[in-house]
């Protein structure tokens, strides 16, 4: 990408982490979304931005591949590598997104008057040290993905 595609990528992620904010302290739309999703609650909304940004993110990548790949470059090959990047990066978003949750989950457990080190806290904490973990290794993945090449068409 050029300077400017990286400036204005830059500028659009900053806008959409500013207006995720402001959702998340605008009362009104708090009231609409427990009213339109029944059963949801803010609780867990870090986890659910994450699922939907995955889930955005996964269709935008795979369909910018299809394009290179597949309409441009007719490399079946270079597809599928591409797609298996995109994936265990969507991989990467989702279990960061778990692990956010459960550090949050963990952290208002420990503000809460009266706690105490019991088996909850244990349960609690083992989550965020193995969500940590399973990020970490998809990250690995994602990073060993990323020095593999396809195969050049011989000319």
């Amino acid at each position: 990408m050029t300077g400017w595609q990286w400036f204005w990528t830059l500028v659009g992620y900053i806008v959409y982490i500013i207006v995720l904010i402001f959702l998340y302290f605008f009362e009104p739309f708090e009231v609409l979304f427990t009213a339109v999703i029944n059963g949801i609650s803010f609780s867990n909304i870090i986890f659910w931005i994450s699922a939907i940004t995955g889930i955005v993110g996964f269709c935008a990548y795979h369909w910018h591949a299809y394009q290179v790949h597949i309409v441009r470059e007719h490399r079946v090959e270079s597809m599928v590598l591409s797609s298996l990047r995109g994936s265990t990066f969507t991989a990467i978003v989702l279990s960061g997104g778990a692990t956010l949750q459960a550090v949050q989950i963990l952290t208002v457990y420990l503000l809460e008057s009266g706690y105490t080190l019991d088996s909850e806290f244990g349960e609690r904490l083992t989550a965020v040290v193995a969500l940590t973990i399973l990020t970490g290794v998809f990250y690995l993945i994602y990073w060993l993905l990323r020095f593999i090449r396809s195969e050049q068409p011989a000319t």
